[in-house]
């Protein structure tokens, strides 16, 4: 207690020299963590779209090489018996959109995929949305749509306006045509959402001409949080007594891959993870790009604090003649030192923390939904940093950790001075 006593007031008196030292680590762990919650916050938002898109954690799919599930109110049920009871299972329809348009007064655009869904069961996940115009509220049973803002835009329609389906039977040629009422605009031009459209299934099903009821997914959605890969594994061999099912992987090309020469029925337990595949490249690198940056960054911090030290120490060194004049020990004044150390990287690291806060929160004013594609990470256009004490404490940990054992030996050499020496030497 006494030796941190003299730390903080020897570091009191030398604020002046200690403040550049104190800046390296400042800005360097402030940096670190601005990009830790930024990266975090952008792969947080690429999942929530992901989930929006996917319809949830996890996917049941399979029943026919066609993917489609012929009794798939008998399976929900089964389903109930193997996931917690609050556990969102519903039936999706999704419809690759090749043969299918919207027009308005005249202007048509193409869809990429249009999904049916059950908008009650699925009423938690769409509550959540960011919508600019309507919601998704009635649309059961109707024929409501809910359109992207890019979508929207590009036909010059608002919540409210009836505007054209247009569907080409695939097998037969046919054309089939359905008014659509937009009930909702959401806000999302990302990978997942610019050419995607939801209806009600029942309705998708009638224009298209499928049986109704038509099921080629089953999504399963957990508001409580996303499972453990753990937890997914238990419920994989669960399933495995009840159905014909496909091994558990995080690619789900090999299922499908494989599907015509599996024996039907067989099920497949389809991961967030697994439908992220396609960009998981760009998930990883990101994550190296924040592994390199903070890495340097604490290489900077570092040498910085070290070197600035190193020429502190060596300023103080008739101080450390004295202090082994009147016979403190070599561990003493040592330990002394590296309190001192300790003591300026702490209080960086709480600085950093909140400077990284004050960035967080002025990111958040700048808009960057002009940037293509980038809308995949951007929340309502803009990027929201996901703040973490577990980075905070791990970062300031490894700063601490590494600058003390830096400084550790240019403390090392001065303090085997003689006391003959060290009041010898001039400033």
């Amino acid at each position: 207690m006494k030796t941190f006593a003299m730390s903080l007031k020897s570091v009191l008196y030398r604020r002046k020299q200690y403040l550049s030292l104190m800046l390296v680590c400042v800005f360097g762990v402030g940096i670190s963590l601005f990009c830790l919650f930024l990266i975090d916050g952008m792969l947080n938002a690429l999942e929530y779209k992901a989930k929006i898109y996917y319809g949830g954690d996890l996917q049941f799919i399979g029943g026919s090489p066609g993917l489609y599930i012929d009794n798939p109110d008998e399976i929900i049920e089964q389903l109930y018996e193997v996931f917690p009871e609050n556990t969102l299972i519903s039936k999706r329809h999704d419809l690759d959109a090749e043969y299918a348009a919207f027009y308005f007064e005249g202007v048509g655009v193409r869809q990429r995929v249009i999904k049916g869904v059950d908008f009650d069961k699925e009423k938690p996940l769409f509550d959540s949305w960011n919508f600019v115009d309507g919601s998704a509220d009635g649309i059961k049973g109707t024929n409501g749509v809910l359109l992207s803002e890019p979508i929207a835009k590009m036909l010059q329609v608002k919540a409210g306006d009836a505007i054209t389906f247009l569907y080409q039977i695939p097998w037969s040629g046919q054309i089939n045509t359905r008014e659509l009422v937009v009930k909702g605009i959401f806000r999302d031009s990302s990978l997942f959402g610019m050419y995607t459209s939801y209806m009600d299934a029942d309705v998708l099903s009638e224009v298209c001409l499928y049986p109704a009821g038509y099921t080629n997914r089953i999504v399963l959605f957990f508001e409580d949080g996303s499972p453990s890969e753990k937890q997914i594994l238990e419920w994989q061999h669960q399933l495995e007594q009840k159905f014909r099912m496909f091994e558990l992987t995080d690619n789900k090309q090999k299922f499908y891959d494989q599907l015509w020469a599996l024996e039907m029925p067989t099920y497949a337990l389809i991961k967030l993870s697994a439908n992220l595949q396609d960009v998981q490249i760009l998930i990883d690198a990101m994550k190296l790009i924040a592994a390199f940056i903070i890495i340097m960054l604490v290489i900077i911090i570092v040498a910085g604090v070290s070197s600035t030290f190193r020429v502190i120490v060596m300023k103080r060194i008739n101080e450390i003649g004295i202090y082994k004049a009147i016979g403190m020990k070599r561990g003493k004044i040592t330990g002394l030192l590296l309190s001192e150390t300790s003591l300026l990287v702490f209080f960086g690291c709480i600085a950093g923390f909140v400077l990284s806060l004050i960035l967080v929160f002025f990111a958040g004013f700048i808009n960057l939904s002009f940037i293509p594609a980038f809308d995949i990470f951007l929340t309502n256009g803009v990027l929201k940093a996901k703040i973490s004490f577990v980075y905070f404490a791990v970062v300031s940990i490894a700063v601490i950790v590494t600058t003390t054992a830096a400084v550790l030996f240019a403390i090392r050499k001065s303090v085997k001075i003689t006391p003959c020496q060290a009041l010898a030497v001039t400033e």
